[in-house]
């Protein structure tokens, strides 16, 4: 087991410690303070992610988003063979525009995502990432699921798009162990405080 995935494992355990009220109440704040964000604020256009199991909850977040005008997108992830099962192709996450939760229909593994009639948006269009992660330090490195879609999306953004991930505090790290290709995301915000990646 690689140090990642030792982590993965660890942190994991933490978030099936916590409550459901816990939870709720924590994603409830995370959401306001991603709004309070100038950044968020002044941005158009956010590719952001739908919340499943114990992740940070979305869904509030983006209804919110959405009401503010702002042009947001889900990712469909494109490598599905014929039983609907993902192949591992990890250059293949698209982001298309939601006007509202009635363009997303049932994919992989039954997580809500866009329709294929959805209009796609390239990525020097998109001026904000909400990126899902397991666990953040700090400093802003952050650990994902480990399917490597959002680390090949993130070489082709532009320089200036924001980065940031939703973590909850009682789940934070003391420290990401990162490799080379890793790169910290702009900022990690938690129920208790934003935390910003000096650059």
């Amino acid at each position: 087991m690689t140090e990642k995935e030792q982590v993965r494992k660890q942190i994991r355990e933490k978030i099936n410690a916590t409550s459901q009220e816990y939870r709720d109440s924590a994603s409830a704040a995370i959401a306001l303070n991603v709004l309070t964000m100038p950044e968020v604020r002044d941005c158009k256009t956010i590719l952001a992610y739908f919340s499943v199991g114990k992740e940070p909850a979305t869904l509030a977040l983006i209804s919110k988003l959405l009401e503010e005008g702002k042009r947001v997108c889900l990712p469909l992830c494109v490598d599905l063979d014929e039983e609907g099962h993902r192949t591992g192709i990890v250059d293949a996450m698209e982001a298309r525009v939601i006007k509202s939760f009635d363009d997303l229909v049932p994919g992989a593994y039954g997580i809500p995502e866009p329709s294929a009639d959805t209009e796609m948006m390239l990525p020097e269009y998109i001026d904000l990432i909400i990126l899902p992660c397991v666990s953040c330090d700090r400093n802003c490195n952050r650990i994902g699921h480990g399917a490597g879609y959002y680390d090949k999306s993130l070489t082709k953004i532009r320089k200036d798009c924001f980065t940031l991930a939703m973590c909850f505090d009682e789940v934070l790290a003391e420290e990401i162990p990162t490799e080379p290709h890793d790169r910290p995301v702009d900022a990690v915000v938690t129920e208790k405080q934003i935390y910003r990646w000096r650059r």
